[in-house]
């Protein structure tokens, strides 16, 4: 009778647990795809129809149940305001700085804008002015960026609407210092030769809910002052055909490096780290003819001056040496490419251009820059003259007509400090940028900061960044946030974040995982985490968290992780392998559905880094990636603060919602399982400032009271 009791007892205590989250219902439909003789169960198949009413309010439920949760956390208002008066130490947000003669252009948000404004002055000490806001557009936008022609004419500005990053573009005379009335209906890609030219790009719709056919992709050029009815085509399917790709796994884009460059070139690729490259002369109807092809393993960071192409090679030079080529010959052809610049044993990122040289940044693990340049005058390379005295200093030109570069340096826990310099005598002319504020943070001398590289589960080491506060205990008490990323060969750079230094001053330790698949040791790092490999990503993430705790940081009840977009995969599979070692998760917008990803408005242009269903080995790769199908009835799973953007372009909002609802139906811990939809927003937060706060101190509280701060 005892022994029926205390059974008894124990079903209801477990009954409990699993009630006091009462889920919106979620039905299960009978629905499955087979590839390769496999069959999958897909029970919320029905969830990817997201024009269905059904669905619609699926949604909207789940939202307002987590809302509701999320409200009745202590620490929202508190963590909220501590952003806001963060906020309100640094009194502008200045980015994007650029100048036309002695005109600077920038973005700004201030302390009391809800979203960033665009404002030009009259040199350092000149008087602010209002330059462009998003309500010129309407009600729901938001400034996304601006460039300036090469000859310095005219500015085209583009904002969108709702996160959707669909760019509406407005377009402005620098001579006339006036907005004018042109429109291109489409998508500004981009300048093209000649004066007042640029490339625009026409899709069958702009729902980010509806696949399009590349091959419905084209593109135009548009020549301001003039109706776009007079707009010629530049190319399309029906014109180059060789240009498109029918299986959608790779786009053409047109691209001209700049005035100066006797040539306009074509893109060919995807999210692949490589590209085709076909030129023909400026202002000519000459065939387009391939002069780079695929296996040469060349990346889209290409400079033009001239006839001389520059560009990063990784053929048989995985970290990327500078290569050149002269078009002018009529043979022309990459076998001719000579060598500027070796690889280094530190990757080359990138390539930035000012008038006589060429800049180029190298990064080690994604935490320490230093850079080199190459005159284009007298073809030599030197060192980087100017002091790179933090984790990070960049050099940014402010346009192609002078040698003049903004110079930005930043760590985890400093903020930029800008300067400006020539590179033709950049150690007499480096000088303060009068109108950017340097700040220091209260708290931020109290952090420590550690790079370090620790071994893998198969002893390969993985960079990884600690930040802390001085004079924590190292008995395993300490909530701990670890982030990652590891896709698309991309780097986690050590940037500032207000937020970690706020977090790391409530006694939280920030941690960033730099796992295989991203770019912090090169090509090599990056193809260990993609594909077949891919399991390696969050094998490194979870041995970063198990030498945490060896090291008396943490303990798994107080362990936190997060990531986004393709680093939903690496949290999703994180924590469905190794539930047990995490306390909280906060997958945001993630990839946690891939199976049907290519069927997707954006997918099959993803396969070069995760697979296709259609390649049987790719097909088991994509499978160990996808967190629902690991997803265990029964298991005691972390909390989760599952996210979507409604608007987002990149990663459906069906694939987190599926993951959000099997883990709903699965868990039987006592940790809620939350999906939170971003209504005004798409990949990425909100654009109104506080709405976006708002939702982080949310986040940060959900954290803090499922790793035990309760402070």
């Amino acid at each position: 009778m005892k022994y029926l009791t205390f059974s008894m007892l124990f079903l209801c205590m477990t009954f409990n647990c699993l009630a006091q989250f009462n889920y919106p219902f979620t039905k299960k439909v009978d629905s499955s795809d087979t590839w390769h003789n496999i069959t999958l169960k897909d029970p919320y198949r029905w969830l990817e129809d997201l024009k269905s009413e059904e669905t619609i309010n699926w949604f909207k439920e789940q939202n307002n149940f987590t809302d509701k949760v999320l409200e009745k956390l202590p620490m929202v208002d508190e963590i909220y305001n501590d952003f806001i008066r963060f906020d309100s130490i640094q009194t502008d947000m200045i980015t994007r700085v650029k100048q036309v003669g002695n005109t600077f252009y920038y973005f700004n948000i201030k302390v009391n804008d809800a979203k960033k404004i665009m404002y030009k002055r009259d040199g350092d000490n000149g008087k602010e002015e209002v330059f462009a806001t998003s309500e010129m557009w309407g009600n729901d936008y938001q400034l996304n960026t601006y460039n300036i022609d090469p000859t310095e004419q005219f500015i085209v500005i583009t904002a969108t609407k709702l996160g959707n990053e669909k760019g509406e573009a407005k377009f402005y005379s620098i001579k006339e210092n006036k907005f004018l009335t042109d429109t291109i209906p489409g998508l500004f890609a981009g300048f093209a030769p000649g004066i007042g030219c640029v490339y625009y790009e026409i899709l069958p719709t702009y729902d980010v809910h509806q696949k399009i056919e590349d091959k419905d992709r084209w593109f135009k050029v548009h020549k301001i002052g003039t109706s776009n009815t007079e707009d010629k085509i530049h190319f399309s399917y029906q014109t180059n055909p060789e240009f498109y790709s029918l299986d959608n796994k790779a786009r053409p884009y047109p691209v001209w490096p700049g005035f100066g460059f006797n040539y306009e070139l074509i893109h060919y690729g995807s999210v692949s780290p490589y590209r085709e490259i076909y030129f023909r002369k400026i202002n000519s109807n000459d065939a387009w003819k391939k002069i780079i092809d695929f296996s040469d393993q060349i990346t889209p960071s290409i400079i033009g001056t001239g006839s001389a192409l520059f560009f990063i090679s990784k053929k048989n030079a995985p970290n990327g040496k500078l290569m050149k080529l002269d078009l002018s010959k009529s043979d022309a052809n990459i076998s001719q490419a000579i060598t500027v610049a070796q690889e280094k044993e530190t990757p080359l990122i990138g390539l930035a251009q000012t008038k006589n040289f060429i800049i180029l940044p190298y990064m080690k693990n994604g935490v320490q820059s230093s850079s080199d340049i190459y005159d284009i005058r007298n073809n030599t390379l030197s060192k980087m003259p100017i002091t790179e005295n933090s984790n990070i200093t960049e050099f940014l030109p402010y346009n192609l007509s002078n040698d003049d570069v903004l110079v930005s340096r930043y760590g985890w826990a400093s903020p930029s400090k800008f300067s400006k310099t020539s590179l033709n005598n950049p150690l007499e002319n480096e000088k303060k940028l009068l109108f950017r504020k340097d700040i220091i943070y209260p708290g931020a001398n109290d952090i420590v900061v550690e790079e370090i590289e620790i071994p893998s589960y198969d002893n390969v080491l993985v960079p990884v960044s600690i930040i802390y506060k001085k004079g924590i205990k190292m008995d395993g008490s300490n909530p701990t946030y670890v982030f990652g990323y590891g896709a698309y060969g991309r780097t986690s750079f050590a940037g500032f974040n207000p937020d970690y230094l706020l977090m790391a001053n409530r006694g939280m330790v920030i941690v960033i995982s730099h796992v295989r698949g991203g770019g912090e040791k090169g090509r090599a790092w990056h193809i260990a985490g993609q594909k077949q490999s891919k399991h390696n990503s969050w094998k490194d993430f979870n041995s970063t968290a198990e030498y945490l705790i060896q090291r008396g940081f943490t303990s798994p009840k107080h362990l936190s992780c997060e990531g986004g977009s393709a680093g939903g995969i690496l949290i999703g599979r994180a924590i469905t392998e190794r539930p047990d070692l995490w306390a909280c998760a906060v997958p945001q917008v993630g990839v946690l559905s891939i199976m049907r990803q290519e069927l997707t408005p954006n997918g099959s242009i993803n396969a070069p880094e995760y697979g296709s269903v259609d390649n049987i080995n790719e097909f088991f790769g994509l499978m160990a990636m996808d967190a629902t199908l690991h997803v265990q009835k029964g298991t005691k799973y972390p909390a989760m603060l599952i996210t979507t953007g409604w608007n987002d372009p990149r990663v459906i909002s069906w694939q987190p919602a599926k993951f959000a609802a099997t883990v709903q139906d699965a868990n039987s811990s006592d940790k809620p399982i939350l999906l939170q939809v971003d209504y005004k927003a798409g990949h990425y937060a909100s654009a109104d400032k506080f709405d976006a706060t708002k939702n982080d101190a949310k986040k940060w509280a959900f954290i803090l009271e499922h790793t035990g701060n309760k402070k």
